[in-house]
């Protein structure tokens, strides 16, 4: 079997999830029982840990809607049905009832909860149970993983609860929200701490070298955040450096043919990459190719245009082909999921070619220049798409920074960042002409939640 696989069991009582983690901690699901009675062993901690990754596996997170519903936004991708909900996406007037807005919502929120729960019980296991490093591995695990999800819930939602200590429905509509400045400093907290926990050098092995959260991927994630960060407080000097430091680390390398990435797993270039199996497998791979389940497929002819006709990224990114269930039509598929039968397809999360980009990004910001050291972060992504352009074709700062957005959606596309991305620098209103607002980048609070609460408050505009 190409993968460890992981099964998953729900403790209802105190919504933790949990699951067996590898071939060699194997073992029968022990039923429903508390938190505190289940942390007993390292054995059984590593499997909460393996179950809290579990749960971003389903089709409400990042194994489907995490990707789909942004790239819906970025007039990436369309509908084989064509259905209100996601056109309403494409034309930025998404309802408050949308259902996607709950599942994500749902879906980011139980696995912060599963987070919550090894956060708040593995410093309390006992003495002899669990060695001091299992200990900070999983707490640091853990905290990159709630950071992780938060990054997801502050870029779609804006002002948004922060759970801290798991609850037991796995919700979050009875906290008050949190404004996105509170919100990133929580992030900042946690992926420090995950930085500090975890060994600088990995002790995992195999898929769990890139499957399982590290001490580089919660740098990788932090540079990514404070570049974030920096459209509020207009400091990007840590998303410059941490993004730098990462790049230097050793650890990693682009992988020198741009489709291997998805073909090969665990390419060279993949700090964070969620594990997929023929068991465990993607929900969004299913339904992404030339088959007769597929269901979302490139839209045209934004797309189309998107690449220069040298882009090597052109090619494997985006491919036109007749249907394989009527070849009298042609159609656009996503190519960056192309291990559909069975569906095992893994997806890079966090990659080194996005932390060029933030350095290329943050560094020109903070030399307020298009300097040497910024674009020979720019330039290491040009170069293996084929698309390298001079210093000198970027005559200002603005532009500049343009160009490298630019970049990074063609670098990126279907990966689930342009829309956010675009939407940090505000460059979405000038790239979609049904963006009417600076209220529509974010979603809207899903109606059920703030119906369920006392205390959510929807967003503008909606």
């Amino acid at each position: 079997m190409k993968k460890n696989i992981i099964k998953l069991l729900i403790c209802c009582g105190l919504g933790l999830s949990v699951a067996s983690c590898d071939k060699f901690l194997d073992r029968e699901p022990l039923g429903q029982i508390g938190a505190s009675e289940y942390f007993k062993t390292e054995t059984n901690a590593n499997s909460a840990v393996m179950g809290m990754y579990r749960t971003m596996m389903n089709s409400f997170s990042f194994g489907q809607s995490f990707i789909t519903v942004p790239e819906f936004s970025a007039v990436h991708i369309e509908h084989s049905a064509k259905f209100q909900e996601y056109e309403l996406m494409a034309i930025h007037k998404i309802n408050t009832v949308n259902p996607w807005m709950k599942n994500i919502w749902q879906a980011a929120y139980t696995t912060i909860n599963a987070a919550n729960n090894i956060i708040t019980e593995v410093p309390n296991m006992a003495e002899g149970s669990i060695s001091n490093e299992k200990r900070d591995q999983f707490v640091g695990e853990a905290k990159f993983v709630r950071a992780l999800n938060f990054f997801f819930l502050v870029r779609a939602f804006g002002n948004i609860p922060v759970p801290l200590t798991a609850t037991k429905e796995g919700t979050a509509h009875d906290l008050d929200q949190s404004a996105p400045a509170d919100v990133y400093k929580q992030i900042v907290q946690d992926l420090t701490d995950a930085s500090t926990l975890l060994p600088v050098n990995n002790p995992n092995t195999g898929d769990a070298v890139r499957g399982r959260a590290s001490h580089w991927a919660a740098k990788a994630l932090l540079a990514k955040v404070y570049l974030y960060q920096g459209s509020l407080t207009n400091d990007y000097s840590k998303a410059a450096s941490l993004a730098d430091e990462v790049i230097k680390s050793g650890k990693y390398s682009l992988a020198a043919d741009y489709g291997s990435i998805w073909t090969t797993e665990n390419s060279t270039e993949a700090i964070f990459e969620l594990q997929f199996d023929d068991q465990a497998t993607n929900p969004l791979a299913s339904v992404a190719n030339n088959n007769a389940s597929v269901l979302f497929f490139a839209k045209e002819p934004f797309i189309d245009g998107l690449f220069e006709a040298t882009d090597k990224r052109k090619a494997f990114s985006y491919k036109k082909e007749a249907l394989k269930t009527d070849p009298t039509t042609t159609r656009a598929f996503m190519g960056k999921f192309p291990n559909f039968s069975p569906a095992s397809q893994n997806f890079p999360a966090i990659r080194l070619a996005e932390l060029y980009l933030i350095h290329a990004e943050a560094k020109a910001r903070v030399d307020n220049s298009v300097s040497a050291a910024s674009y020979a972060s720019l330039k290491m992504v040009q170069d293996r798409a084929g698309v390298t352009k001079p210093i000198s074709a970027y005559t200002s700062l603005a532009n500049y920074i343009t160009a490298i957005q630019d970049e990074k959606e063609k670098e990126l596309v279907f990966e689930g960042e342009t829309w956010f991305d675009q939407c940090r620098t505000k460059y979405a209103l000038k790239k979609h002409s049904t963006l009417t607002s600076e209220n529509f980048f974010l979603y809207p609070i899903p109606v059920d939640e703030i119906n369920q609460s006392g205390k959510l408050k929807q967003n503008p505009g909606y």
